[in-house]
């Protein structure tokens, strides 16, 4: 079992990070929509920013009839009626679907932040995240959660490549890239030269653990709607690039969502990929 002081410990300095910089009280904002879709959570602040986490619906195998669908969301309802900072700490949840809802928020909180003048950390780029990372014919590439274009990008330039999942069908019959198990973790992570992550390992709380087996990695990169947060916590521990999206149209991402809405959906109507380089805080010292 990962130390939960390490497994959590992101989602607890987002929410000091977002708690310090006083925007809660100073645009005294509450929750205006909140939707838990299909394939990703959104939430909608009072001050028009919005926010998206992956709803990690394989986390609930279990929740199969109302009981027990029900007490995975027992504030179904009453959601609007909290406390965004009572939001915030979903993100440390183990309740999977309590934790989407927390980052979606912490997501949007992110993005006041990210927008202000004052801020330091400002887009490299837009579009993929693999533009800003060099990969040579020998790395070793390793990538945690399967993202099928970037498998096949990678596998045009090394054959070093090594990806984990869960789910051992993430690929389609065509693809030639063997799933490992999550158990290889320890054994794969800390060979690789370049690492990438899916930000769905935020809401799961695996993100800490796996960054601290990457003792080998000058590259490693987050990336996904889940990984639109404020990027100080992940760059201080090696996190190289960060590849989130900003919410353009936040009442067009909350229809999609409603309408089981896909990546493909949001970034064509009511978002764009967004990309920093971390060019501002040195990565903590590794043993």
């Amino acid at each position: 079992m990962p130390d939960i002081n390490v497994s959590k410990s992101i989602a607890r300095e987002l929410i000091a990070l977002i708690k310090d910089s006083g925007i809660i009280n100073q645009l005294d904002i509450t929750p205006k929509d909140i939707r838990i879709g299909v394939f990703y959570t959104g939430v909608v602040l009072s001050s028009g920013h919005a926010g998206m986490s992956y709803t990690p619906v394989q986390e609930i195998p279990e929740a199969v009839c109302c009981p027990r669908s029900h007490a995975k969301m027992p504030a179904a309802g009453e959601l609007l009626k909290m406390q965004i900072t009572g939001l915030m700490d979903y993100a440390l949840d183990d309740n999977a679907l309590k934790a989407a809802v927390g980052m979606a928020t912490l997501n949007a909180l992110s993005s006041i932040m990210l927008a202000d003048d004052t801020c330091r950390y400002k887009p490299s780029a837009y579009g993929n995240a693999l533009d800003l990372v060099e990969i040579t014919g020998e790395d070793t590439v390793a990538m945690v959660g399967a993202f099928p274009p970037f498998i096949k990008r990678i596998q045009e330039i090394t054959k070093n490549l090594f990806v984990i999942d869960k789910n051992p069908k993430v690929v389609g019959e065509g693809d030639t890239i063997k799933i490992e198990s999550a158990d290889r973790l320890k054994e794969i992570i800390p060979q690789a030269d370049i690492l990438v992550i899916t930000g769905v390992t935020l809401v799961n709380h695996t993100l800490g653990p796996i960054l601290e087996l990457a003792k080998k990695a000058n590259e490693i990169v987050v990336v996904g709607p889940t990984a639109s947060v404020y990027p100080e916590p992940l760059f201080k521990r090696g996190v190289t690039v960060l590849g989130g999206v900003r919410i353009t149209d936040a009442a067009r991402m909350i229809h999609l969502i409603g309408e089981a809405g896909s990546g493909y959906d949001f970034f064509e109507n009511c978002a764009e990929k967004v990309i920093m380089r971390n060019e501002v805080i040195p990565a903590m010292q590794k043993d």
